[in-house]
């Protein structure tokens, strides 16, 4: 069953990486230069981390996904919730963690020297949905053994969410141009393209804040929505923009003493 699951979600996360890709083509609204080189580059990151997650998704992921397949343990088996209900809060939990972990990842020093390397790009399309450090994947595969322990989650609803997470992540950090109209409709509820241009500004005003991941709600409780002007939309990475390029710097890069 999970390799079933889990072909379907590499399936999915190519079609639509591609179609992404493709359409970026006609209905840029940045127009990012080098895309070719751009995509060899991410893509070799991508593969990288690819590899060595096999480690921890071998040894961890999955054999905790098998115990809590198969045990009474977690708040979900608690709650004897019927398989809709599993698969709506088992979901929402998801995202409200990644959310939380991608705010501490910009609060706590230690995190963003790692997730800084994301942020290195001085521009966003779609590839930059496959620039991470390998550290942070790592991190995130810690918290995601706790999640489907503590939640006693289903390997289908883990996987859907992954494979939900995916998609947005390809979504929102594509080159995609949406109507006005679109963007402040979808905005209410996802993370658009737009919504997350304001996270990837220099400026730490909008960088520092806009944290969801999938469903924009979370940023409105928790207060950390915050729209960039114009200008700063134009400018994104950060301060130092020499590293945008080059595997052994970024690589290297949280662990230079700064």
């Amino acid at each position: 069953m999970i390799d079933v699951l889990m072909n379907i979600k590499f399936t999915f996360f190519v079609v639509f990486f591609t179609v992404f890709f493709v359409l970026e083509f006609f209905f840029s609204q940045r127009h990012t230069n080098k895309k070719l080189f751009r995509l060899f580059f991410h893509g070799l990151m991508a593969i990288f981390n690819t590899i060595l997650m096999r480690i921890p998704g071998f040894f961890l992921v999955l054999p905790v996904l098998l115990i809590s397949n198969e045990s009474d343990f977690g708040l979900l088996k608690m709650l004897d919730v019927n398989y809709l209900f599993q698969t709506i809060i088992g979901f929402l939990a998801l995202d409200l963690s990644f959310y939380w972990l991608h705010r501490l990842n910009h609060t706590n020093d230690f995190l963003w020297r790692f997730h800084r390397v994301h942020h290195l790009d001085t521009q966003m399309d779609v590839t930059t949905s496959l620039r991470f450090h390998i550290v942070e994947l790592l991190i995130s595969s810690v918290l995601k053994t706790f999640l489907i322990l503590s939640l006693g989650l289903p390997i289908s609803v883990f996987i859907f969410y992954e494979i939900v997470l995916s998609l947005s992540a390809q979504f929102h950090h594509s080159d995609l141009k949406l109507s006005n109209q679109s963007d402040k409709i979808l905005s209410c509820f996802i993370v658009t393209p737009k919504y997350h241009t304001d996270h990837h500004t220099v400026s730490m005003y909008s960088r520092n804040a806009n944290y969801a991941s999938i469903f924009t709600i979370w940023d409105k409780i928790f207060r950390s929505r915050k729209q960039a002007n114009v200008i700063d939309r134009d400018y994104l990475g950060v301060n130092d923009r020499t590293k945008e390029f080059g595997f052994l710097v970024n690589l290297k890069e949280p662990f230079i003493n700064k």
